[in-house]
């Protein structure tokens, strides 16, 4: 069902899975898939978390550019009436209908729809039932039971770098008794934002995603209540919203399944996991704008700029920014680690990359510019900076020493080009600011040139 529209690897023996992943044969990593999925299915044989967990590590360590993607079947069964049949386990050990096999194939297609997306940024979860066993407006923060081993995995995620937000329909009063409670291992200091109160939770999420200047694609949410998750899916189709595990028992391969599918790239850089810390100093950020002009406000900032030449610790965070930058970027070019890397080492290339900061704290490397070198002339190939380091004017510093070190190597005109996107209006003009003159402006693309002084 799948080979119809993609390129399929499966192993040879039977039951063999976990060896397989275990120890990679040679042809899988001559095939070099660009997403592994673990279809596991109990009837075939006894495994647990610890199996998926082993199998997913070390798929991830022989294919670090792939998708580790478990399929929830014990969500699909619920779903789809019908879906084992007895005569196919009897008749050829095969335990799915044919009704099942389609299900599974649809299945499969909307993960690698997610993963080619790329990683979520933000886990938005509710609280009753979710969080924790019990409706706290109903038994009162002490009559609640915390469900600990899952609000320890949101930890782990939260400390590399995932982001947290809650979104519960309650009294505020009512759920701030809960996190004095020791037992509770998420306090509330561990949330990026929180909207506690009986408004529409869509309406709330789009608040966030406001809040910490993200997309609500950004967001995954988690929500024990089907009508919740309905009204989430028909608000705002583009926010991940994931079956809901129907016993205690499947709660831990329920985390471990957001994990893989969602953030299973987060912590990846040093930028991951200072995460929660950049949106708090933003925070402080917003707070010093208030009731000042744009200029003093910069100026209360203390920016600081630091510009070089990329070296190998950066690559994967260039490929980071290349692969979800989308608003600061005027190519839309996409990168993968060992794209970057052959950038880096080609002798017509240079790329450059910025890092920044201000009073508040490190914003950490914030941008790259690739150049393509052509004896006196060159070509900005890649602009590419975070959102979160827009609107400070940082880019005009990079840029001057971009063109300064250009000029210094001999270079007397330099080229650029703005490709639109979906999401990039926000660098339309980016080289008009810097002085570039547009040669042809005829859409879709805008070519640019500016001559720049020898040795400047």
């Amino acid at each position: 069902m799948l080979k119809g529209g993609h390129s399929v690897w499966s192993p040879s023996g039977f039951g063999a899975w976990l060896e397989t992943a275990l120890a990679p044969p040679g042809d899988l990593r001559a095939f070099s898939p660009e997403a592994v999925v673990l279809l596991l299915d109990g009837r075939f044989g006894r495994f647990d978390l610890s199996d998926l967990e082993a199998a997913a590590a070390h798929l991830t360590l022989a294919f670090p550019d792939a998708a580790i993607l478990p399929v929830d079947l014990n969500a699909l069964a619920e779903a789809t009436p019908g879906f084992y049949d007895e005569r196919m386990w009897r008749l050829a050990a095969m335990p799915w209908s044919l009704k099942a096999l389609r299900a599974i194939a649809a299945e499969i297609e909307q993960l690698l729809a997610v993963a080619k997306l790329g990683g979520k940024k933000v886990l938005a979860v509710d609280f009753d039932n979710t969080l924790w066993r019990g409706v706290v407006g109903e038994d009162g923060a002490k009559g609640i039971e915390p469900r600990a081993d899952f609000q320890r995995r949101l930890k782990r995620l939260k400390e590399r770098g995932v982001l947290l937000v809650g979104l519960s329909k309650n009294n505020p009063d009512d759920v701030a008794g809960v996190w004095a409670r020791e037992d509770m291992v998420l306090k509330a200091a561990d949330f990026a934002a929180m909207r506690v109160n009986w408004a529409p939770k869509a309406g709330n999420l789009l608040e966030c995603a406001q809040e910490l200047d993200l997309g609500s694609d950004s967001f995954v949410f988690v929500d024990d209540n089907p009508a919740e998750r309905a009204r989430m899916r028909l608000a705002l189709g583009e926010v991940a919203v994931p079956s809901f595990p129907a016993t205690e028992a499947e709660f831990a391969a329920f985390a471990w399944r957001l994990e893989q599918l969602y953030f299973a790239r987060s912590g990846r850089t040093a930028e991951d996991l200072a995460r929660s810390a950049h949106y708090q100093a933003e925070a402080k950020r917003r707070a010093l704008a208030d009731g000042r002009t744009l200029g003093d406000y910069l100026e209360a900032l203390g920016i600081w700029t630091k510009v070089r030449f990329a070296q190998a610790g950066d690559f994967e965070r260039i490929a980071q920014l290349a692969q979800k930058t989308n608003q600061f970027n005027v190519s839309g070019n996409r990168y993968t680690l060992g794209e970057v890397e052959a950038i880096a080492g080609a002798p017509d290339r240079l790329l450059f990359v910025a890092s920044a900061g201000d009073k508040f704290g490190d914003l950490g490397l914030i941008a790259f510019v690739q150049v393509a070198l052509a004896g006196p002339r060159a070509e900005i190939v890649d602009w590419v900076m975070s959102c979160r380091a827009m609107n400070r004017r940082i880019e005009f510093a990079v840029e001057s020493f971009v063109e300064a070190d250009l000029a210094a190597r001999g270079v007397t005109s330099l080229a650029a080009s703005y490709r639109p996107t979906p999401k990039n209006a926000p660098v339309a003009q980016l080289f008009d600011g810097f002085g570039f003159a547009p040669l042809d402006n005829a859409a879709p693309v805008r070519t640019y040139r500016k001559e720049l002084a020898r040795g400047a």
